[in-house]
C-alpha cells in the first residue's frame, strides 16, 4: 500500500467518524444535567409523600394512645364508684367541677379528685362529665364522658355524643354508660 492510499484510507475513516458524530439520533452515553435534575425532582416528590405519610401515622398513633388512656381512666373511675354506690349516688362532675361531696362520702370525693388530676396530666385539655342516676330496681346508672383536644377551644367542647357521629376538632371523646 502506498503512502497516498494510506492517506486516503485515513481521510475516509476520519470522514466516517465525523459523520457519525453529527448524525441525528446517535445514541449518547452518560447522563445529562437535565435528566439528573428531573430524576432529583421525582425523588424529592416521592420523599415528600413518604414524610407526610409518616406524620399522619404518628398523629394517629398519638390519638389511639389518648383514646386508650381515656378508656382505662373511665374504667378506673367506674370501679372506684362501685366500691360504695350509696356514697357515689350524690356525686357529679360537670365541666371538671366535682359536686355532691359531704362528710359521708368525702373519702370517695378525694379518690375522684385524684383521678381527675391523673386524667388532666395524661390527656390534653380534658373535660370530664359524670352523671349518676338511681333507678327503680336499685341499680345506679353511671354515665362518664371524657373529652380531649390538642389545642383548647374557646368555648371548650363539653358534649360527647359519639353515637351521633359527632367529632371533636383535633381531639376525641369517649362516653361510657354502665350500671354500678
Amino acid at each position: 500500500m502506498s503512502a497516498i492510499q494510506s492517506r486516503r484510507l485515513a481521510a475516509e475513516s476520519f470522514r466516517r467518524l465525523s459523520a457519525s458524530r453529527l448524525r441525528p439520533g446517535r445514541r449518547e452515553h452518560g447522563v445529562t444535567l437535565i435528566e439528573s435534575l428531573i430524576a432529583l425532582l421525582v425523588l424529592a416528590i416521592a420523599l415528600l409523600g413518604v414524610a407526610s405519610l409518616q406524620l399522619l401515622t404518628q398523629r394517629q398513633e398519638i390519638d389511639a394512645r389518648w383514646r386508650s388512656i381515656a378508656v382505662a381512666m373511665s374504667g378506673s373511675l367506674i370501679e372506684q364508684l362501685r366500691t360504695d354506690t350509696v356514697a357515689a349516688e350524690k356525686l357529679a362532675i360537670s365541666g371538671n367541677a366535682l359536686s355532691g361531696c359531704d362528710a359521708t362520702n368525702q373519702w370517695l370525693c378525694n379518690l375522684v379528685g385524684k383521678w381527675q388530676s391523673q386524667v388532666g396530666e395524661q390527656l390534653p385539655n380534658a373535660v370530664i362529665q359524670l352523671q349518676l342516676e338511681g333507678s327503680t330496681d336499685e341499680l345506679v346508672m353511671a354515665s362518664v364522658s371524657i373529652l380531649w383536644q390538642r389545642v383548647a377551644s374557646d368555648p371548650p367542647a363539653t358534649e360527647c355524643r359519639p353515637q351521633d357521629g359527632a367529632q371533636i376538632d383535633d381531639g376525641g371523646c369517649i362516653l361510657v354508660e354502665t350500671a354500678l
